[in-house]
C-alpha cells in the first residue's frame, strides 16, 4: 500500500462492520454513518458499545448476558456466553452487583452494609414472616419450593422475570389465593396491597412512591434498605472495564433522574443585550478613543484580528494560517527553545514580511500545538514572488543556534494557505551542517534540517540582511541579546535572553530573578511563563528528578523494588505500570531501566498513580511486582519480586492442543491456572492477556486485562540507539524516556559496544562497572580486580620493557635481523605499557566523573585506541618475525647471512609500520564521544560508529592481524622442530624419528620457548573469537574481561621468554650490567 494512502487511512475511522472508512468529524455527531447494524448499535456513536459486541473482553465473559457478535469457530457460532461450564458464577465482575448470577446467589453473599447482622459466606439475610426481623439462612434453604422469608426472597424465581441486561425481582405477597408479585412502588406506600397487609407491616412509615424513590433512601429503616436493594429492576452493565474491586456501586434502574424541560441553554441577559447590538467591527473589537481630554470628544475605530483588515475589519486578508507542533530528543527534553516562524519570499531582499516568535518546552508543551497567523507584507501579494515559512531554533539560555526549517508554500496563487507541520528539533549533539557558498558576505552557508535537496541559505551577521548579506541595517536589540533579522517593517528581529522580553529585549522580567528558590522548591529551575503556553501563569518550574507539581513541591513516589537472589536480571529490564481508571480502559506505561551491574535491587521515581506494576525481562520473562487496589500518593513504596510471581506463558501451563484453540473457546478456562496452582502461581499470559490470581471468598480466580507485548515505540523515527538498535520510549505522546533494545552482539544502553570477537573494548567490558560519583574504595569487585591486575601488568610491562631493551640495544645482538626485531619489541613494549595504563586510568577517571574535560576525552578517544591497537598489532607481527628468523636460520644453517638479514629486518620493520598503521587508520574517523543521559547518572562514552560493510572489514582486520601471526609462529615452529629432527634421523637411523623430536626440543627449547608460549597464550583468544557467543550484556563480561587482559601478556614476557632461556643474550645483558657498574663506580669516585 502506498506510503501516502497508509497516512490517510490513519486519519479515518474505520467500520469495522461493513468494512468503510469515515471522516473522524463524522464520529459522535448523533447521526449514524456507519449504517445500523443487526445487532442493534452504531460503530460511530456507541463508541464502548461497538466495542463490547466487536471485542473478546475478559470482564465480560459468561457473566450472563451476550455482549460479543457471534463468531464461527469450527463451523460453530461461539459468543462469550457459550461453553461457561468452567466459569465461577462468583467472581470479581458479579460479586455483589445486586444481580443472583448463581443458582443459590452466591455471588450476593456478604454484601450487606446496612445492618449488623453478620451473615456468614454460605448464608443468606432474610426478614421473618412473623417478626419482621433479620435473620441468615443456609444457601441451602434458596430456590427450594419453601418459602421461608417474607417476600419470598428466598425464592426469587417465584416473582423474577429477564429482559436481555435487565432483571425484574417483586414481593410476592403471603397465602396469595393467586400468586401476585408487587413491585417497590406498593411497598411502603400506605395501602394494603397484598391480601393480608405484609407488604405494610415491616415499614416504618408511609411513602408516596413506595420504596421504589432513592431520594428517602437515607430515612429507610434497615428493613426498608434490604427490600429495596434486593427487589426492583436491575441492569447488567452492557459495558464493564477492568477493575480490581468489581463494582463499588450498584447500577439499577430504581433511580430516576430529573430533566429540564428544555434543552436551550439560556445566557445571562446582559449578555442577550449584547449579542443583540449590531457590531460594527465584524470579528474585530470596537474601541472608543478620546480625542480631547477636555471636550471629550471620542471616535470609534477598530482592531482587526490578523485575518481582517479594513475600517470595519470588512476585508480579508491574504495569509498563512499555520499549526505547528514540535518534538525534541531525549537530551532536549528539560531544553527552553526560543522558535522564530517567518513569512519569507524568494527575493534578493529576502523580505521576512512578517513573523512570530514564541518558547518551547517539551515538558511543559509536548502536547501543544501553536496556531500562528503569517500575513504579506503588501497587499495583494506578488505573484511573481514564491514564498516559504522559515523556522529557526535557538536555545533560550545559552542563545546558541539548533536548527532552521523550511517549508516552500505551493499554489502561490491561493489567497489563503492552511499549513500543518511537526518540526522534529535536533539533538544538541547533532553535526550542524555547513556548506560553502562564497557568495554569503557578511554570513555563513548553513544547510536546512528537513531539506532533502541540499537547500540552503545565508545567516547572516548581526546588522546584515539579504539573500547573501549584503544589505546592511541599524541593529537595535539589546546587547545582550541576538540579532538574526530585519523585518518588512524595518524592525530589528531580536532573540532574548532569560528573563528579557520586548521587541528589543529591554524590558525585564523580574519573576524569576528575585528569588528563584522562593518560586520553585527543592532545586527546581524556575522560567518566565510564555504566552502561548501558560496566559495565565507567571513562571513555570523545571523539577528535578524526584519532585513534581507545579513548584516541584510534591516528591515523586520513590519505588525501590528488590529481587529474590535465585532470578536472573537482564541489565535492562521493562517496568509496565498500569493504572485502574473508573469507566475507562487501564492506562499503561512502560518505561525500561537499566539495573546496575551486581545488583538486586533498583530505586525508580514515579509521578503518576498505578495499581499494578509488572516486571519483563529479556525473552518475554514477566513478574508480577505489586497489586496496590487504592494508590496513595506517599513518598516511598518498596516491593520485593520472588520467584512465585513470575508469570509463565500459558504454553506451560496448558497442553498444545489447547493453546492452538480459538480463543474465544480458550478463554473460558483461564480460571482453571490459578484453581490449580493455587499459591505456587501469581500471574500467567498469552498473546493477548495478561492475568493475575486473586482470592474471592475461598476460591483463588484469575482476572486478567488486555496487554500487547509487542508494544514498540519507534522514537517518532529519530532513533537514539546506535548499530541498529531498536528505540523504545514510555509513552507514544509526550515521551520521558528513551532506551534501546540491542541486536545479538551489540550492548551497552544505547547499543554503543560491539563484542567484536578479536576486538573488544576496555569501555565496554568495564564501563558499567565503574559507578559514578563514587571513591575506589567503595567500587565494584570486579573494578577493583581490574585496578590490581592493571598494576601488576604496568610494573611487570615497564620491568620487562627496561631490562629488553638494555639487553636488545646491543650492536652485536643487532647484527642480525632477529636483534633488531627484539629491540623494536622491547620498545613497542614499553609504549603498549604507557599506553595501556593510560587507558585504564582515564577510563576510571573518566566514569567516575573525575575527568570531565571533553576536549581532553575526545582526544583521548582519537588516539589511546588506536595507538594501543597498532602497539599490539606491531608486537605480534614482531614476533612473527622472530619465529620466521630463526627458523630461516635453522633451514639454511651455514648458509645464512647476517648482513642480509639485517637489511631485510629494517625494510620489514618499515614496511610492518606502514601496513599496520594504513590498516588501522580508518579507526579515529569513526570515533566519537557519546552522551548516556537515559539514566539518572549521565556518562560519556567512547564509541565506534561503524556502517555494516566497515564493522565486517574491521572485524576481518582484526582477526587477520592476530590469526596470520598466530600462524606463522605455529608453522615456524613446526618447522624449525621438523627440519632438525629430519637432518639427526638421516644420520641416526636406529633412533625412533619420535624420540628425536623430543631430543631437538630439549636442545632448541631455548629458542622454542618464544614461539611456545605466544602460541599457548594466543589458544585463548583464538577460541573465545570464533567459538564463545556474543556479549550481550555486562553481565558476560568476566570471560571477555580475561580475554583482554590476556592479549597484554605476550608483550610482558619479552624477557622472560627470548632472553632467560638464551645463554647468549644473558651474557651480553651481563656484560651491559658491568658496564653500568663501571661506570657507576666512576662516579662515586669522581665525587
Amino acid at each position: 500500500m502506498d506510503a501516502g494512502w497508509t497516512d490517510v487511512i490513519k486519519k479515518l475511522f474505520k467500520c469495522k462492520m461493513i468494512n468503510k472508512y469515515i471522516y473522524q468529524s463524522s464520529v459522535k455527531n448523533k447521526i449514524c454513518d456507519c449504517e445500523d447494524t443487526d445487532y442493534g448499535f452504531c460503530e460511530d456513536e456507541d463508541e464502548n458499545i461497538a466495542l463490547a459486541r466487536t471485542k473478546l473482553l475478559f470482564q465480560h465473559v459468561c457473566d450472563g448476558l451476550t455482549h460479543l457478535i457471534p463468531i464461527n469457530n469450527d463451523k460453530q457460532n461461539e459468543t462469550d456466553e457459550t461453553e461457561c461450564e468452567q466459569w465461577p458464577c462468583n467472581n470479581i465482575y458479579t460479586h455483589c452487583d445486586g444481580i443472583w448470577d448463581c443458582p443459590k446467589g452466591e455471588d450476593e453473599t456478604g454484601c450487606y452494609s446496612f445492618t449488623t447482622l453478620n451473615c456468614s459466606l454460605n448464608q443468606h439475610l432474610c426478614v421473618l414472616p412473623d417478626t419482621n426481623q433479620f435473620t441468615c439462612i443456609p444457601l441451602e434453604k434458596i430456590n427450594d419450593n419453601n418459602i421461608d422469608c417474607l417476600g419470598a426472597t428466598d425464592e426469587p424465581t417465584l416473582c423474577q422475570k429477564y429482559d436481555y441486561a435487565y432483571n425484574y425481582r417483586s414481593f410476592l405477597c403471603k397465602n396469595s389465593s393467586s400468586q401476585r408479585c408487587i413491585n417497590l412502588a406498593h411497598l411502603c406506600n400506605g395501602k394494603f396491597d397484598c391480601e393480608y397487609g405484609d407488604d405494610e407491616q415491616f415499614c416504618m412509615k408511609s411513602y408516596i412512591h413506595g420504596l421504589s424513590s432513592s431520594y428517602g433512601k437515607v430515612s429507610y429503616s434497615e428493613v426498608e434498605q434490604f427490600f429495596y436493594k434486593e427487589l426492583g429492576t436491575k441492569r447488567k452493565s452492557l459495558v464493564k472495564h477492568f477493575s480490581l474491586d468489581g463494582l463499588t456501586e450498584l447500577n439499577t434502574d430504581n433511580q430516576t433522574t430529573s430533566i429540564g424541560q428544555s434543552g436551550i441553554i439560556r445566557f445571562p441577559q446582559q449578555y442577550e443585550l449584547m449579542m443583540n447590538r449590531k457590531n460594527p467591527c465584524s470579528r474585530g473589537i470596537q474601541l472608543r478613543v478620546w480625542l480631547n481630554e477636555q471636550n471629550n470628544s471620542t471616535t470609534n475605530t477598530c482592531l482587526c484580528p490578523p485575518s481582517y483588515y479594513g475600517d470595519h475589519c470588512q476585508n480579508q486578508n491574504q495569509r498563512v494560517s499555520l499549526t505547528m507542533a514540535f518534538r525534541v530528543m531525549s537530551d532536549s527534553r528539560s531544553t527552553l527553545f526560543t522558535i522564530i516562524i517567518s513569512l519569507i519570499d524568494d527575493s534578493e531582499q529576502r523580505i521576512i514580511h512578517s513573523y512570530e516568535q514564541l518558547s518551547y518546552l517539551s515538558v511543559r508543551d509536548c502536547k501543544t500545538k501553536f496556531n500562528v497567523y503569517l500575513v504579506y507584507s503588501n497587499r495583494p501579494k506578488s505573484q511573481t514572488r514564491n514564498y516559504s515559512i522559515h523556522v529557526d531554533i535557538y536555545e533560550k539560555i545559552s542563545l546558541n543556534y539548533r536548527a532552521s526549517f523550511l517549508y516552500p508554500i505551493e499554489f502561490p496563487f491561493l489567497p489563503v494557505h492552511r499549513l500543518a507541520f511537526i518540526v522534529t528539533i535536533p539533538s544538541s549533539k547533532d553535526f550542524i551542517e555547513s556548506c560553502s557558498n562564497s557568495k554569503c558576505i557578511h554570513g555563513k552557508c548553513v544547510m536546512y534540517s528537513n531539506s532533502r535537496d541540499h537547500s540552503t541559505y545565508c545567516q547572516c551577521n548581526a546588522g546584515w540582511s539579504g539573500q547573501y548579506c549584503t544589505i546592511p541595517y541599524n541593529c537595535n536589540c539589546s546587547s545582550d541579546s541576538k540579532c538574526i533579522g530585519l523585518s518588512s517593517h524595518n524592525r530589528s528581529i531580536c532573540v532574548c535572553p532569560m528573563n528579557r522580553f520586548g521587541y528589543r529585549c529591554l524590558l525585564t522580567d523580574p519573576i524569576c530573578q528575585r528569588n528563584n528558590h522562593s518560586m520553585c522548591l527543592n532545586g527546581g529551575t524556575c522560567i518566565p511563563a510564555d504566552e502561548y503556553a501558560l496566559p495565565h501563569k507567571k513562571f513555570y518550574c523545571i523539577c528535578p528528578i524526584g519532585y513534581i507539581g507545579e513548584r516541584c513541591e510534591i516528591a515523586e513516589k520513590k519505588i525501590h523494588i528488590l529481587f529474590e537472589k535465585n532470578i536472573i536480571i537482564s541489565q535492562v529490564i521493562f517496568i509496565h505500570f498500569l493504572e485502574i481508571i473508573k469507566e475507562m480502559n487501564p492506562k499503561r506505561s512502560t518505561i525500561l531501566k537499566t539495573v546496575p551491574i551486581q545488583q538486586d535491587s533498583l530505586t525508580i521515581y514515579w509521578s503518576l498513580p498505578f495499581h499494578l506494576i509488572f516486571i519483563e525481562f529479556k525473552n518475554k520473562n514477566y513478574y508480577l511486582a505489586a497489586i496496590k487496589r487504592t494508590y496513595k500518593q506517599s513518598a516511598t513504596y518498596s516491593t520485593t519480586v520472588k520467584s512465585s510471581d513470575h508469570c509463565p506463558n500459558i504454553n506451560q501451563l496448558f497442553n498444545k492442543t489447547f493453546v492452538q484453540m480459538h480463543i474465544i473457546r480458550r478463554i473460558k478456562y483461564y480460571h482453571l491456572p490459578c484453581q490449580q496452582h493455587s499459591l505456587n502461581l501469581s500471574c500467567f499470559y498469552d498473546d493477548l492477556y495478561l492475568c493475575f490470581c486473586y482470592n474471592l471468598e475461598k476460591q483463588r480466580l484469575a482476572n486478567c486485562f488486555e496487554f500487547n507485548p509487542n508494544m514498540t515505540f519507534d522514537c517518532f523515527g529519530e532513533s537514539v540507539c546506535e548499530n541498529g538498535g531498536q528505540c523504545f520510549q514510555d509513552s507514544p505522546i509526550c515521551p520521558q524516556r528513551s532506551s534501546c533494545i540491542c541486536q545479538p552482539c551489540f550492548y551497552g544502553i544505547r547499543c554503543q559496544f560491539s563484542s567484536d570477537k578479536f576486538g573488544f573494548s576496555l569501555d565496554g567490558i568495564l564501563g558499567y562497572y565503574i559507578q559514578p560519583n563514587i571513591d575506589v574504595v567503595h567500587q565494584s569487585s570486579m573494578v577493583k580486580i581490574s585496578l590490581t591486575l592493571t598494576i601488576v601488568f604496568i610494573t611487570i610491562g615497564y620491568i620487562n620493557g627496561i631490562l629488553s631493551f638494555i639487553t636488545f640495544n646491543n650492536k652485536k645482538i643487532c647484527e642480525v635481523g632477529c636483534g633488531l626485531y627484539l629491540l623494536t619489541s622491547s620498545i613497542t613494549t614499553l609504549l603498549t605499557t604507557t599506553i595501556f595504563g593510560l587507558k585504564f586510568s582515564i577510563l576510571l577517571l573518566g566514569q567516575m566523573k573525575i575527568i570531565t574535560n571533553r576536549l581532553f576525552l575526545y582526544i583521548q578517544c582519537l588516539s589511546i585506541d588506536f595507538l594501543l591497537r597498532v602497539f599490539l598489532n606491531m608486537d605480534q607481527w614482531l614476533n612473527a618475525c622472530i619465529a620466521v628468523e630463526r627458523a630461516v636460520v635453522t633451514i639454511n644453517a651455514i648458509g645464512f647471512q647476517k648482513k642480509r638479514s639485517k637489511k631485510i629486518a629494517k625494510i620489514v620493520i618499515i614496511i610492518l609500520s606502514i601496513f599496520i598503521i594504513s590498516t588501522c587508520i580508518y579507526d579515529p574517523f569513526y570515533r566519537r564521544l557519546m552522551d548516556d543521559a537515559i539514566d539518572d547518572d549521565s556518562r560519556i562514552w567512547c564509541i565506534t560508529s561503524y556502517s555494516s560493510n566497515l564493522q565486517m572489514f574491521n572485524t576481518f582486520i582484526h582477526a587477520f592481524h592476530f590469526c596470520a601471526p598466530f600462524a606463522i609462529n605455529l608453522i615456524s615452529t613446526l618447522i624449525l622442530i621438523l627440519k632438525t629432527s629430519r637432518q639427526q634421523a638421516k644420520t641416526r637411523n636406529k633412533t625412533k624419528y619420535i624420540a628425536i623430536i623430543i631430543e631437538q626440543i630439549q636442545v632448541h627449547k631455548h629458542i622454542l620457548i618464544a614461539p611456545f608460549v605466544i602460541v599457548i597464550l594466543g589458544i585463548p583468544r583464538l577460541v573465545m573469537g570464533f567459538a564463545s557467543k556474543c556479549m550481550n550484556s555486562n553481565n558476560d563480561a568476566t570471560l571477555y574481561l580475561i580475554g583482554y587482559f590476556v592479549s597484554f601478556i605476550p608483550p610482558m614476557l619479552t624477557f622472560i621468554i627470548f632472553v632467560m632461556p638464551s645463554k647468549f643474550y644473558k651474557e651480553q645483558l651481563g656484560k651491559v650490567w658491568a658496564n653500568i657498574k663501571i661506570k657507576i663506580n666512576r662516579n662515586f669516585t669522581s665525587l
